[in-house]
Order: C-alpha cells, then sequence, then structure tokens
C-alpha cells in the first residue's frame, strides 16, 4: 500500500536512455536543424495527444510542402537586414528549430510522467536522432515502449458513512466511472470493471465528490479533506480508497450585502431586506445591505439576486447562483461572494455551525454613450449581384434605469449602400429596447418552478424607413414590437418565450417599379416571366400591400460552441411558432363578427392584410476538431410552414428561402428553387440560359438542407490572423407546402406536378440541389472574413445548369463575415 494524499499519484519517473551519439555543440548555428519529429510505438494513445506534450518540434510548412518553411524564411531575412524593419520580419516569422538535446530530453521525461498517468507504469520511453541526406537536417525519434496497462478494479469512499442519505447517493451514484457497480456487502465502495487507471480521471472524480459535499452543507471542505490511499493487489491493478474528512456541516446564517458605487457625494444607505428565512435550526438569520456612493440602486435588485434561502443548509451552487444573478444585470462591475467560516458560530446541541455570507459588489456608471461604424454587404434579387454599404451608429445606454437592474438601450442607424455604378439603397432605423432582470408577471413562476439560473423580460420596439433605387420601392414604415422572456436553464441550455412579436409595414413604389422589377418578374410583351395568376397576385401583394404581422413563439437552444471561433462544441436551436392570431381574432370578433375578412383596418383608411399560419423548425450544428488545426463543421436544418384560415400561403418573412453564403452556395442568394421547378413558364424552361436565370421571390414552406465543412488552418499569424482553407458541400431546397398553389395549372399532369414546386416525397431526393467548393478564412482575434468559390455539382432546375452540362464555367463567389454557420 501507498499514500497519495493529494492526489494524483506519481511514482518516479524511470531514468530514460538516450541512443544518439553525436555530440552537442554550443552554437546554435552549428547544430542541425530538426526536419522532422516521428512518433513510434505508441498503440493505445494517438499521436496527436503526445504532440502536445513535447516541445521539440520541427519548422511549420506550409501545405505540409516538404521544405516550404515559410514562416523561417522570414524569420532568417529579418535577422539579415536588422534593425527596426528586421524585427518586424522577426515578429512575423518563426525561429529556425535548431536541435536541442536537452529539450528532447525534457520532452522523453514529460512523456514518462504522462504515461504513468495514463496508467503505464512500466513505459519507456526513448529518442533517436537520424541524419537525413542534408548534413545539417535530422529527424527526431521518439520510440516508446507502452508496456501493459494498469488497470483501477475499485474504489471505496470512507468518511462520508456520517453525511446525509441524499449525499451519500449523489456521491456513489454519479461516479465517472461509466461502468461502475456498487459491491457487495458494501455500498460505499464500486466495483470497476475494464477501467484503465487514469489520473485526470481520478481527479475529477475528487473534484466531483467536492461538489457534492460542498453544495449538501460542508463549506469548509478543499482538496485537502480528501486522501486517496493505493493497494496493490495484484501486479496490473488497484484498488482506491478515498478517505474524506467532513467535518463540520454549515447552514446559511446571516447575509450581509456591501455595494458601493461611483458616485462619491451619495450619502450611505443601511438597511435589512425582508426575505424568506429559515428558522428550524432555532435561529433566524438576518439579510441586510450597505449601499454607498450610489443613489440609484434598489435594495429590491438584492432581494431578487439572493438565490438560497437563509437559514437552510449551504450550497456552494445555490451561492454561485446569486452571483451569476447578480452580474446577469449588467449593473455591476466587481461582485464577490463568500462565507466567512471564522466567523461561524455553533448551533447548540447539535454538530452544525451558522456561516456568515458577505456579499460585495461594485456598480458602473449609468449612462454609456457608444458611436460605432459599420461595414455590410447584401445580395440581392435583381441583376445586381452585390450591394456594398456603410453605415453609423449611436447608442445610449442606462445600465440601471428604475433602480432595480433594468437596462435601457436606444439605438439609432443610417446606412447607404451601392453596387458600384450608384447609389442603390438608403436606410434609417430606430431601436428602443428595456431589459428586465426578472419575468414579470404573471410568469414570474417560471423562474420558482424551474429553479432558472438567470431569467429576464426583454421589451423592444423598432421602427425602419427605407429606399431600394434598384427596385424602386419604399418602405414608408416598418413598425415592430416584441415582449419576449429569456429563461437560462443552465450556462449553456436556455428557452426564449416570444410572448407577442407584432410588426406592421406599409410598402410603397415608385417610378419605374413595373420596368425595373414587377415586368423582369411577371413578363411583359415578349418577354416571358411567371404566368400563373394566383402567383402572380401573390407577389403583388408581397411587395405592394400593407401587412400587418404577430406571432407567439417558443425557442429552445443548446449552445456550446465559441460563436466566433466554432472549432468545436455545438449549437442546438428547436422553434415553433402560431402567427398571426391576434388579428384573425379582431377580423373575427370586431371588425366583421362572424366573418373572415382576412385584413384589418389600419391607419388613414388603409387595409393592412394578415395570414395566419403555424411553423417548426430545427437546426443543428455541431463542430468536431481533428487534431490541433482541422474541424469539421457539420450543420442540418428542418423547417416547414402551414397556413391556415382563408389565405393558402404564409407571410412573406415567415417563408423559406434556400441559396446564398449561408445556405447553398452553389447557387446566389434565395436562387434555388423551389423544388426542381423554375418561375419562368414551362414554355421557355427548356430554352433557358444561366443568364434568364432569376432568384427564387416566392420563396417556399419547407426547406430541408445539410452542409458539409472541413477546415485547416494553413498560416499561422501572417497579418496578425489565421488562415484556413475550407473544402465544403452543401445540399438542399425549399418546396411549396400542401396548401400552395404551386406554379402548375393543371395537377393531373405529372409533368407539370414535377414543375408546381411542390413537396411530393418520392421525389424529394432528386430535387435536391447539391453545391461544392473551397474557400478562405482570414481569422483575427475578433473577426473572420469569408471568401468561397462555389460550382452547382447537381442543379435540378430544368436549366441543369451544374458542372455535368457546362462543366466548371461560372462559379459563385461569396463574400461575408464570419463563418458560414
Amino acid at each position: 500500500m501507498f499514500a497519495c494524499g493529494g492526489l494524483p499519484y506519481e511514482s518516479a519517473a524511470q531514468q530514460a536512455t538516450q541512443r544518439a551519439s553525436e555530440a552537442t555543440h554550443d552554437s546554435p548555428e552549428d547544430r542541425p536543424l530538426v526536419r522532422r519529429v516521428r512518433i513510434e510505438g505508441n498503440e493505445t494513445i494517438r499521436t496527436s495527444r503526445i504532440q502536445q506534450r513535447i516541445q521539440t518540434q520541427a519548422n511549420r510548412r506550409i501545405l505540409s510542402i516538404p521544405g516550404f518553411t515559410w514562416w523561417r524564411w522570414v524569420y532568417q531575412f529579418g535577422d539579415t537586414i536588422g534593425g527596426r524593419v528586421g524585427d518586424a520580419f522577426r515578429s512575423s516569422g518563426e525561429a529556425p528549430a535548431y536541435l536541442d538535446r536537452s529539450i528532447v530530453q525534457n520532452d522523453v521525461e514529460r512523456l514518462q510522467v504522462f504515461y504513468e498517468q495514463q496508467g503505464f507504469r512500466e513505459a519507456e520511453i526513448e529518442f533517436e536522432v537520424h541524419e537525413t541526406d542534408r548534413d545539417d537536417r535530422v529527424t527526431v525519434h521518439f520510440l516508446i515502449d507502452e508496456g501493459p496497462p494498469t488497470y483501477l478494479r475499485s474504489i471505496e469512499y470512507a468518511g462520508i458513512q456520517g453525511a446525509p442519505e441524499s449525499v451519500q447517493a449523489e456521491i456513489i451514484n454519479e461516479s465517472v466511472f461509466e461502468d461502475a457497480v456498487s459491491a457487495d456487502g458494501n455500498p460505499f465502495q464500486l466495483q470497476i470493471e475494464g477501467q484503465r487507471y487514469v489520473t485526470p480521471l481520478l481527479l475529477e472524480e475528487r473534484q466531483r465528490v467536492l461538489r457534492a459535499l460542498r453544495n449538501g452543507g460542508y463549506a469548509a471542505v478543499s482538496r485537502d479533506s480528501i486522501r486517496a490511499l493505493v493497494y496493490t493487489p495484484q501486479p496490473d491493478s488497484f484498488d482506491v480508497e478515498m478517505r474524506v474528512r467532513t467535518g463540520t456541516r454549515y447552514r446559511f446564517g446571516d447575509v450581509r450585502f456591501s455595494v458601493e458605487g461611483p458616485t462619491p457625494e451619495a450619502d450611505t444607505r443601511r438597511s435589512s431586506l425582508q426575505v424568506d428565512v429559515d428558522s428550524s435550526a432555532g435561529y433566524t438569520p438576518t439579510v441586510t445591505a450597505t449601499i454607498a456612493s450610489e443613489r440609484r440602486l434598489s435594495e429590491a435588485l438584492l432581494q431578487r439576486a439572493l438565490q438560497f434561502t437563509p437559514g437552510t443548509y449551504y450550497s456552494q451552487e445555490r451561492l454561485l447562483a446569486t452571483k451569476r444573478r447578480l452580474e446577469g444585470t449588467g449593473v455591476f462591475t466587481f461582485t464577490n461572494l463568500s462565507p466567512q467560516l471564522a466567523e461561524a458560530h455553533p448551533i447548540p446541541e447539535t454538530d452544525e455551525a451558522l456561516v456568515p455570507v458577505q456579499i460585495e459588489a461594485r456598480t458602473r456608471e449609468r449612462h454609456q454613450l457608444r458611436a460605432e461604424t459599420f461595414a455590410l454587404q447584401r445580395e440581392v434579387i435583381t441583376d445586381v449581384e452585390n450591394e456594398l454599404g456603410l453605415g453609423v451608429g449611436l447608442t445610449y445606454e442606462n445600465t440601471n434605469l428604475l433602480g432595480g437592474g433594468e437596462r435601457f438601450q436606444m439605438r439609432t442607424a443610417a446606412s447607404v449602400a451601392t453596387n458600384l455604378d450608384s447609389l442603390t439603397s438608403v436606410q434609417l432605423e430606430a431601436a428602443p429596447s428595456l431589459t428586465l432582470p426578472y419575468l414579470i408577471y404573471p410568469f414570474g413562476g417560471l423562474d420558482r418552478w424551474f429553479r432558472l439560473a438567470d431569467a429576464r423580460t426583454r421589451i423592444s420596439l423598432s421602427a425602419l424607413t427605407a429606399r431600394r433605387d434598384d427596385l424602386r420601392l419604399r418602405i414608408r414604415a416598418r413598425i415592430g414590437a416584441q415582449l419576449r422572456l429569456e429563461l437560462d436553464h443552465t450556462e449553456s441550455l436556455r428557452s426564449l418565450i416570444d410572448v407577442v412579436d407584432l410588426s406592421v409595414s406599409n410598402p410603397d413604389t415608385l417610378d419605374q417599379f413595373s420596368e425595373r422589377f414587377l415586368d423582369r418578374v411577371l413578363g411583359t410583351g415578349d418577354q416571358t416571366g411567371i404566368t400563373d395568376p394566383v402567383q402572380r397576385t401573390q407577389i403583388i401583394e408581397d411587395y405592394t400591400e400593407p401587412q400587418f404581422n404577430s406571432a407567439m413563439r417558443y425557442t429552445l437552444q443548446s449552445i456550446t460552441a465559441n460563436p466566433l471561433r466554432r472549432n468545436q462544441g455545438h449549437v442546438y436551436e428547436g422553434s415553433v411558432e402560431v402567427g398571426n392570431l391576434i388579428p384573425l381574432a379582431l377580423d373575427w370578433f370586431a371588425f366583421s363578427p362572424g366573418t373572415l375578412s382576412n385584413s384589418v383596418p389600419g391607419l388613414g383608411g388603409q387595409s393592412l392584410l394578415y395570414r395566419p399560419y403555424v411553423r417548426g423548425q430545427v437546426d443543428l450544428r455541431r463542430y468536431i476538431p481533428v487534431g490541433q488545426r482541422s474541424t469539421v463543421a457539420l450543420r442540418a436544418f428542418g423547417g416547414a410552414a402551414h397556413p391556415f384560415g382563408i389565405p393558402d400561403v404564409v407571410p412573406f418573412d415567415r417563408r423559406y428561402f434556400s441559396g446564398g453564403g449561408n445556405s447553398v452556395r452553389g447557387w446566389a442568394l434565395r436562387e434555388l428553387g423551389p423544388g426542381s421547378a423554375t418561375l419562368l413558364s414551362p414554355d421557355t424552361a427548356p430554352n433557358m440560359t444561366s443568364d434568364a436565370d432569376i432568384a427564387n421571390i416566392l420563396g417556399g414552406d419547407i426547406k430541408l438542407e445539410a452542409n458539409v465543412e472541413f477546415r485547416t488552418r494553413i498560416i499561422r499569424q501572417l497579418l496578425a490572423a489565421d488562415w484556413l482553407l475550407t473544402g465544403f458541400v452543401d445540399a438542399g431546397n425549399v418546396w411549396f407546402g400542401p396548401r400552395n398553389p404551386g406554379l402548375a395549372a393543371a395537377p393531373d399532369d405529372e409533368v407539370l406536378k414535377r414543375a408546381s414546386g411542390r413537396f411530393r416525397l418520392p421525389e424529394a431526393a432528386q430535387e435536391i440541389g447539391v453545391g461544392s467548393g473551397i474557400g478562405l478564412r482570414l481569422a483575427w482575434e475578433f473577426f473572420i472574413v469569408r471568401l468561397d468559390l462555389a460550382y452547382r455539382v447537381h442543379d435540378p432546375s430544368p436549366l441543369q445548369d451544374d458542372i455535368f452540362r457546362n462543366g466548371f464555367r461560372d462559379p459563385r463567389l461569396h463574400f461575408g463575415i464570419g463563418h458560414a454557420f
């Protein structure tokens, strides 16, 4: 038996042997360069994990081309010219990777310890230096003989017998060892099958036991409270006994808030907060607040943020939940919550004690004003391929408007866009919002029922006016209002409930609207366009009729990926919504009782069109690291919308579209679909050319899409950015739903059925558009620029404009900000 009181267990590293006989030189220039590092003999542990623990490395090569060590050349060039210019080149390059035997020997010893921690106590690590075809180049070989592994046979938790049953059950039943089962005759021992002795896993288990104890009232436990005894009943097996000293069990005692603000002339306020307390231990704790140099802060904010009940058993989890609530308000720049163990006092006639809690916080300046400039890029649906624009914005923020952490924000912005020939659009917008750090009535019970990590209510308004000269279209006003509840279940899981989401839009046409847009789409004279009268009417309504939309929506999100890098983790999202129940009810009960007119009165005598619908979608994204430099990104999307009531189509902004830089990249924005149809007449389709193809301005009711992207870093820190090369395959399309009239007028004709754009399961797989290509990413620390070059691999439309018909001509180029997904 041997003890490892602090975990991890580490025996002395065995002496590694060195086979190389070359002499070591003092001058770096006299030493050979390391051309390559090889790892041999590792059968159990991946090479990538071993490489992370080795300092000996060869110089980086572009695209792994032998000898193409660009960064070393840059460094040596800077070394040659010297001075400040040379320093600049050296900082962008990489020093030559000269062989250093002391570093290699340290790598050997580090690997020796690593293998012992992974359960290979008899592993032997050696290295050899091999000459190459050049005298100044060598390869370093790490030779690994893993030996037999050591297994963990059992683990016993001693010292927790006096803990409450709930704490015991959590420690025993939630072990990190997946195949662990309770031993016969000893409920505090787990038998483990096939588990190699891995020190990091035992460290994780110790941390889990500490967490269970701290959440069960044992506030004073620390890493030193757990001592591990390791037994060797067999040469290839370990039995571990974790001896736990739980110490005193604590209850939350008095709570003291101490808040300091940025206004020295403000008077200091002292008050007692009225919160629920537990007096079952014979003591009634108090909650007090001292607020200095702060005029606006209300004690109600502190009261709401308290996520534990004084007098109940201590829980570190509830203490941290209180800290998250305080920081989530945005009012504080600093928070610190600590149990005052030195001030704890015992509870008479028990083995327990009451521990006071000190909560310190510092508030930030209430008023903030920010100005910003931004660039925008828009793909459009007319002959203009892209618009580039600039905008300016001004944001005012009050971080504590009413004293209870209510954050008010007012953002205004203006932007202009151009196609490099002329000004194409101008837009003005204003968006005030109020975020409350709690759920408003009658939704406050959700916080208590679900024991949320945090909760907010967001009330927002928006107003926009815009002019699109390329379409000869003007949006006189688009006004929106939203009431949203944000429920954080955990740090990565949250729900969004849009109780109401309203919008009213009032478009207007300018001179030449028909010539610039409508005639091009609908056709005129000898130009053939969309001939179906139902779809022609729908297009005119979409672009010229005032509309009223409302929605109630529930969204569930699980996010573990970095929103910028997206190199590991996931983003899962699902949502369901029902739309335009409010105007439907007004229409039925108020404006035309007992009948439906599909519109409600608006201002100025106008009628506002509405279209009731239901909608649901799922968006799943997964990012899988491959080595240290690469990532495989996967995405699957499915969505469907269905109208009900009189209309047979859903509102324009709730339809689905496919194609574009963030969709199927072989097509331009909204260019793919619906199905295998084209918006031009079936008679014209066989004679179409790629120049005649137009965007799917009708959209669809059903969308399926999948994307696969492989990203690998080819250049590191050139122009202060990492350069990523990507290869991708996209597939997807949109279709009309069962109530949508589609594009065919003869539903009994199979050819017209296929050309109608309606979703039909037997043909859906053949109507999936497939695009593929390569891309480049320039990833700065807070900014990513994306450039993608894509081809159509399978075009389901009658045009069949893909690589099998037209070869690799006319690729689609996409420029964007951030990753595609």
